[in-house]
């Protein structure tokens, strides 16, 4: 094979690299964008969004146009122009030479670039390593799975804190335990008569387990009940985590809609019970204690018919609709249960509540207690077990393609724990998104309707209302 020859095969391999791995980033970042404006994390059209994209198209017209001239060096190099001679010779090298420096460094930035859009865009950073919450106990809802036992894991490990595990499975819970620390042991609280409790376990003095079931409010009463009398700590953050996507309409024990029952009123009757402790614990300390709330970016799909011509939901008419929390029938009596618009009325409520219950401590209690909410990301976890087939199946089959657009669970609970780690005030025309505040819309911004969420809420859930002095 002569020197032309053996140039043509590395230029084509240089051309392949020089055009493909640009060309993949480039599609990469618009695919991110795409999604994340999909799901309401980003606007489609803000221009700060777009300048990844730019820097990324600009490397492919780079490696494009470069690759031309390879192809063109590499058609220009034939056995006619080559004499053989030394200086031929080094020629052919030396532009050898030059293509594979260059398609290393086109590589290396494409590959450096999809992996900047990977932990930037997606994953979002990870919260400060130096923090220390020895001694602070940090309640958990759905703390056995998915983002809750990621924030368990990352809260108990990296930051010495003692949580409490408020789940309903005690099996899953201690299949949950182990998976954090393997050297777990059982043994269960006792009252003061010796007896046992009921069911709360705990491993040394650092991570404990609570039944909970957020559907039921008996439950949520004598969980908040062990916790108070029987396990007797403070509390320093408690994170309202748990969440479930319904494909229909269920009702609880207690005849509450579900998803509004597990996502919001359950979580709101929750924090109430356990706010007299938040404030005690803040008083204690002298410095205020959180309720961290986590609710989705499809709150902004959250839309109530704009006009109620017949309360019969099984008719076949169209219903107007406009954005807005449905205080008139929070719990789909009245009209069809979507499975899409009922999970966003449950996040939108549940940044309603969020904000509500900030302004009421403020007010009322002179902000011992603050209250963040957030959004964790699109993550990756079981949520999706509950939809129709049709949504679940194809999700199956593509799970690889969507693994590259999704957060891991892991990732998924970086703003959890950033809001539970560090002192950033809240801010109520604000939520935290990949660890910073993000503007919510301006849906989710009426006091009044905050003010009747709370209103109802206390009335579902049979609890008095704290009247404003």
């Amino acid at each position: 094979m002569t020197s032309p020859q053996l140039l043509t095969l590395p230029l084509t391999a240089a051309t392949a690299v020089q055009l493909l791995l640009p060309l993949l980033s480039l599609i990469y970042s618009v695919a991110v964008h795409i999604f994340l404006s999909s799901f309401n994390e980003r606007s489609l059209f803000r221009f700060h969004h777009w300048n990844p994209i730019m820097i990324r198209a600009v490397l492919f017209c780079f490696g494009a146009t470069f690759s031309s001239f390879t192809s063109s060096a590499s058609r220009g190099h034939d056995d006619d122009d080559y004499d053989g001679s030394v200086q031929s010779n080094a020629a052919i090298l030396s532009t050898q030479l030059i293509y594979i420096i260059a398609t290393i460094i086109i590589a290396t930035l494409s590959t450096r670039l999809i992996l900047q859009t990977r932990q930037i865009e997606i994953n979002g950073p990870p919260p400060p390593v130096s923090a220390n919450l020895q001694g602070k106990v940090i309640f958990i809802t759905g703390a056995n799975s998915g983002i809750g036992l990621e924030t368990t894991r990352l809260l108990y490990l990296q930051y010495n804190a003692t949580v409490i595990l408020a789940c309903r499975s005690r099996a899953r819970a201690i299949e949950a335990i182990q998976s954090i620390n393997p050297s777990w042991k059982e043994c269960r609280y006792t009252n003061n008569n010796n007896s046992s409790s009921s069911g709360a376990i705990h491993l040394g003095n650092r991570m404990h387990f609570l039944p909970l079931d957020l559907t039921s409010i008996q439950s949520i009463q004598t969980a908040a009940k062990i916790f108070l009398e029987e396990m007797k700590m403070p509390l320093h953050v408690l994170i309202n985590n748990a969440g479930v996507m319904l494909n229909e309409r269920m009702e609880t024990v207690d005849g509450l809609e579900m998803t509004m029952a597990a996502n919001h009123l359950g979580h709101f009757l929750l924090t109430n019970l356990l706010l007299p402790k938040l404030r005690e614990t803040a008083m204690n300390d002298k410095h205020p204690t959180k309720v961290m709330t986590v609710s989705s970016s499809l709150y902004t799909n959250a839309v109530r018919p704009s006009s109620r011509s017949s309360n019969n939901k099984n008719e076949t008419t169209k219903w107007n609709n406009e954005p807005g929390i449905d205080l008139l029938d929070l719990q789909c009596q009245n009209k069809p249960y979507r499975l899409f618009v009922q999970y966003a009325q449950s996040k939108l409520a549940n940044i309603l509540f969020a904000r509500e219950l900030g302004r009421r401590e403020k007010l009322l209690h002179g902000g011992l207690v603050q209250s963040h909410v957030l959004h964790p990301g699109l993550v990756r976890t079981n949520v999706t077990r509950n939809m129709p087939w049709y949504l679940y199946y194809p999700n199956l089959v593509f799970s690889l393609f969507m693994m590259m657009l999704q957060k891991s669970p892991q990732c998924g609970a970086y703003t959890t724990v950033y809001c539970a780690v560090t002192d950033e005030e809240s801010d109520d025309s604000c939520y935290f998104v990949n660890s910073k505040k993000q503007p919510l819309d301006e849906l989710a911004l009426s006091d009044a309707e905050g003010r009747a969420l709370w209103k109802l809420s206390c009335r579902l859930m049979s609890l008095p209302l704290e009247k404003e002095s």
